[in-house]
């Protein structure tokens, strides 16, 4: 008897495809590449955050709607930000469509229309911007020149007797100097350099009247909008003096000072090295107490002869030296008109209102600098003084020569 080996059948049944899932949203995919690109959808990330919330998650239908309906929010809020009308008849502006139309529904302003109906100067004025294309392209097609030129033609234009911090107006461009020196403590730094007392005056008050900055915070602080405010601003916080602490602040008004004299440099024979442009021309029938060497010597050609304060070119003209300038300039001017004069009178000022005095340089110190060594000194000998009683009190040496008692 045979016994038949039979072998289990097995049925081949086709694989099953492989699904992917996103556990976020509660959805399958069939495509590696399609969960891939969920996961950085909005709907993605907003299941995300609710699951994080402990929510349930949202279908992809209610996720559209939820962001329209937002869309929809956020434009009206923009449109309601946006939204600017203006009462003609109070003369008010509202920037909130409630805060209008409660103003228009409210006495006062029945009142007020009626008034301005009655006297004919009421004018239905409602302007409502909600940022229109049109007007921000009216905006950008005026250049900055235009609207330099504009602001230029609208401010108030201070003249040299008006005063920088308040409303008067003082006879003479002295009498202002003296006002604000005194009154609102004006302080001109290194003003025994300047050389343009009524261009840099001129400039302050047009950076004033203008641009609306304040001269020592120099638009490092807020934004004012006015003459007025600039004044107020000033006053308030004590900033009636020119910026000079920065190197921009020196560089805005250095056109104004002549620093090149104390910056030359000297050689060997004591002539300071000028371009040619910088030397004083002295005419030739100029007289001068010292004899000069072309009035007693012929000068050959091509040849320069100089002594310490002048240099004769063969051409017979004198070239006076840099540091001798302020005498060859004493009779161009007028002394009445010259910056200096007043220049000099502030300098005085200076001395008298804020504790300034020159010394044999000409330069302005400060009095308490030339007291200090003094007081320090007599400090001194008090603090010593005391110090010596206090240690012979307590060492018993007040005595000065003890001589034994005989008994």
């Amino acid at each position: 008897m045979s016994v038949a080996s039979v072998a289990p059948s097995v049925s081949s049944s086709p694989p099953r495809p492989q699904i992917y899932t996103c556990l976020a949203c509660q959805v399958t995919f069939d495509v590696a590449e399609s969960q891939r690109n969920h996961y950085v959808t909005d709907w993605h990330r907003y299941n995300l955050k609710r699951k994080i919330a402990e929510l349930p998650p949202v279908t992809h239908n209610a996720f559209e709607q939820k962001a329209l309906a937002q869309q929809a929010l956020n434009q009206n809020a923009v449109e309601k930000a946006s939204f600017s009308a203006e009462c003609s008849a109070c003369g008010k502006t509202y920037y909130s469509e409630n805060a209008y139309a409660n103003h228009l529904h409210s006495n006062k302003h029945k009142i007020a229309e009626i008034k301005a109906t009655q006297e004919g100067k009421l004018q239905k004025k409602i302007t409502i911007n909600l940022k229109n294309k049109e007007n921000l392209q009216e905006i950008e097609q005026l250049s900055i020149e235009e609207i330099i030129e504009k602001k230029i033609a609208s401010s108030i234009k201070l003249d040299e007797t008006d005063c920088l911090f308040c409303i008067q107006k003082s006879e003479s461009f002295d009498d202002n100097m003296r006002h604000m020196t005194k009154v609102h403590s004006f302080f001109i730094p290194e003003i025994e350099y300047l050389v343009d007392l009524h261009g840099l005056i001129q400039y302050l008050g047009e950076k004033i009247s203008v641009g609306n900055v304040c001269i020592y915070c120099n638009g490092r602080g807020k934004e004012l909008k006015s003459l007025e405010a600039v004044r107020k601003h000033m006053i308030d916080k004590g900033h009636c003096k020119i910026a000079y602490d920065t190197d921009e602040d020196i560089m805005e008004i250095v056109d104004f000072y002549g620093f090149s004299t104390a910056c030359l440099s000297e050689d060997s024979e004591g002539w300071i090295h000028l371009d040619d442009d910088e030397w004083e021309n002295i005419k030739e029938n100029d007289d001068s107490s010292s004899g000069s060497i072309a009035d007693k010597h012929v000068i050959p050609k091509n040849e320069l002869v100089y002594d310490e304060t002048e240099l004769i070119l063969p051409s017979g003209a004198r070239v006076g030296h840099r540091s001798l300038q302020r005498y060859y300039k004493q009779s161009l001017r007028p002394l009445e008109e010259h910056d200096s004069v007043i220049i000099n009178r502030l300098i005085t000022q200076y001395g008298e209102s804020f504790g300034y005095t020159r010394n044999s340089g000409g330069l302005l110190i400060a009095k308490s600098a030339q007291a200090k060594h003094s007081r320090n000194s007599i400090l001194d000998k008090s603090c010593q003084l005391e110090f010596d009683t206090r240690v012979g009190i307590k060492a018993n040496k007040l005595q000065r020569h003890l001589r034994k008692q005989i008994l």
